[in-house]
């Protein structure tokens, strides 16, 4: 491989590739060290308030990544990295019995890995169009049905297929490319700091969102598959929403064999307080989406899905990838 120097990166990268990240700055790799990036280019060393993307939740180079032991089983998986989805290992084993024992509640018992945030949405949506149309089948459908989302404004799921028709935050992101005109409903954010007479108007937007739901589920009957919310939108605003809310959203999906998703993708992991955000708000959704903090994305999944037989998670090759995850980010 060719070696370059810092002062090469930009004009080499620019020559092939849109360079829009952050400017004049590349990173050390072996400097960076904790909260703070080092900069090879201009030699300067940054507080880092980005964590690339909020992915490095211990920041750079943290000693116990520095052992030895660790990196002597990085580099052997490095070197082989299977395709996690035929052939496992024990250190894929490990990785799970890990993250079961510390981040997987008792009520999603399922668990689906793959590489990147949009793809563990991706697939949730997924495995609950597979779900909703498999009930309608045992109610008595004859043709395919369950093919809708419901999700909300300013809601940034990703930027892949599904995931671009409910994305709407920053139009660059999505224009021009096809997307599915599915329910999109008021987001009924709260606005800081809360009064009375914000609470009041929070409350009628709850209801409004509540309606247009409502409504929606009306005019396509049978054909609604999920229902799908970040408990705090991020990219969309830093936007709260009141815990009575989530249970509102809780009690529509119960009544009308509507799949719960929270894409907990940004708010996961500790983030807020307790391993996910959703956990703050006595409601239990069906399915989570996670990834960025946890390095290897997935989703979890409840045993609602078995509602349907043969579901995604009996059926083989209905969800899959190549690497299965990253067993790099598992160890």
């Amino acid at each position: 491989m060719l070696k370059l120097t810092p002062q090469q990166v930009y004009p080499t990268l620019s020559q092939h590739m849109l360079v829009d990240g952050f400017r004049k700055m590349v990173v050390d790799l072996q400097r960076s060290e904790g909260s703070y990036l080092y900069d090879s280019l201009n030699e300067r060393r940054y507080l880092d308030l980005f964590s690339f993307f909020a992915t490095s939740p211990i920041g750079h180079n943290h000693p116990a990544l520095k052992t030895p032991e660790f990196q002597e089983k990085i580099l052997s998986v490095a070197l082989m990295k299977p395709s996690n989805s035929d052939f496992y290992t024990t250190e894929m084993a490990e990785f799970v019995a890990t993250f079961s024992k510390h981040a997987m509640p008792e009520h999603l018992p399922y668990l689906f890995l793959i590489s990147g945030g949009a793809l563990a949405v991706e697939n949730a949506l997924k495995a609950a169009f597979d779900w909703k149309v498999r009930k309608n089948f045992q109610k008595g459908h004859t043709e395919e049905k369950g093919t809708q989302v419901i999700h909300f404004r300013e809601a940034f799921h990703g930027r892949s297929g599904y995931t671009l028709s409910l994305t709407n935050t920053d139009p660059t992101k999505t224009k021009y490319f096809p997307k599915f005109k599915w329910p999109r409903i008021t987001n009924p954010k709260l606005t800081f700091p809360l009064d009375d007479a914000g609470l009041e108007q929070v409350i009628a937007l709850e209801k409004q969102a509540v309606a247009e739901i409502e409504q929606a589920i009306h005019d396509n009957p049978d054909d609604i598959a999920a229902m799908i919310i970040e408990p705090i939108q991020g990219e969309g605003g830093d936007n709260h929403f009141r815990k009575e809310f989530f249970q509102q959203l809780r009690t529509l999906a119960d009544e009308n064999d509507i799949m719960l998703i929270f894409d907990e993708v940004q708010t996961g992991i500790g983030l807020t307080g307790k391993m996910w955000c959703y956990e703050h708000f006595g409601v239990q959704p069906d399915m989570v989406a996670f990834g960025k903090k946890t390095q290897v994305c997935g989703f979890m999944c409840s045993k609602r899905i078995d509602e349907a037989e043969n579901n995604v998670f009996h059926e083989s090759s209905r969800i899959n990838s190549t690497w299965g995850g990253n067993l790099v980010d598992m160890v």
